[in-house]
């Protein structure tokens, strides 16, 4: 079934992925709530979305199978799932697995030209899965949903440019940073985090130390004309033990789709990045 949803004409995409963060954060705070009962997953957790061209069925099949995999990483918390061979017959099945679908065009503020179609014009395919058939998946592969509140992450990244000379914080207020910051809340939403950046100005910071479900996640970002790209590395502390990963060469999207890929394992109790 296709879900009727729509973007806004004139909304970027990028602000449509800050709205569905913004969705999921609402989640996690009502599933760290007390309840009588135990709270439900959100459905957010078995949503996932990629871009593919036009809306027909040339890449329908291939988009709900990177969909699939998305969740079953993003549920379970292990990275590890998305190059798991296992995973591959699954994914192979995932339109079977959808509870619905939606196409939003990319290019909606654009206007078509007399000759463009909306088959050639880049969509982001959101998928929804239904919850009991991934929950089997993921018990066919030794896995489970990570169902347990997920701590925020107070990332504290600073970073060094091409030609730069010295480290420059990464903040939530700084108009410099609107491309990493947009690129740190797509890996967040991706992976079914919350992220927080700190505020440049400190007279605009709360005046509030890190809360019991708060995790600090800390580290550098480099440009290497040697590496050919960015140099990430990270470090976190969890639970009394100290974990550093890193990666090298990429663009700073996958960067930091790496660190908090890397912060997921740890918290979801999948071990140490590698």
């Amino acid at each position: 079934m296709h879900r009727p949803m729509a973007r806004r004409p004139g909304m970027p995409a990028w602000r449509a992925v800050a709205l569905a963060a913004v969705a999921l954060a609402a989640a996690a705070l009502f599933a760290a709530a007390p309840a009588c009962a135990e709270a439900p997953v959100p459905r957010a957790l078995y949503t996932a979305s990629v871009i593919v061209t036009g809306t027909d069925m040339r890449e329908r099949p291939d988009g709900l199978a990177e969909c699939l995999r998305r969740v079953l990483v993003k549920l379970s918390g292990n990275p590890a799932l998305a190059a798991d061979p296992r995973v591959a017959p699954i994914a192979a099945r995932a339109a079977q697995m959808v509870d619905d679908l939606v196409y939003l065009d990319r290019m909606s503020d654009v206007p078509r030209g007399d000759e463009q179609g909306s088959r050639d014009r880049p969509q982001d395919l959101v998928a929804h899965f239904d919850p009991a058939r991934i929950d089997a998946a993921l018990a066919g592969l030794g896995e489970r949903p990570w169902i347990a509140p997920r701590p925020t992450l107070i990332a504290r990244i600073a970073v060094r440019g091409r030609n730069a000379t010295e480290d420059v914080p990464l903040t939530a207020d700084n108009e410099e940073d609107e491309r990493l910051r947009r690129a740190m809340l797509d890996a967040a939403a991706r992976y079914g985090m919350v992220v927080v950046l700190p505020m440049a100005s400190p007279a605009d910071a709360p005046q509030t130390g890190i809360s019991p479900d708060m995790v600090s996640l800390s580290g550098k970002l480099v440009w290497s004309d040697r590496a050919f790209g960015w140099v990430g590395r990270w470090q976190l502390r969890w639970r009394g033990r100290d974990y550093g990963w890193g990666i090298s060469g990429v663009s700073f999207d996958d960067a930091f789709r790496d660190a908090v890929s890397g912060a997921m394992q740890i918290l979801s109790g999948h071990g140490a990045p590698r």
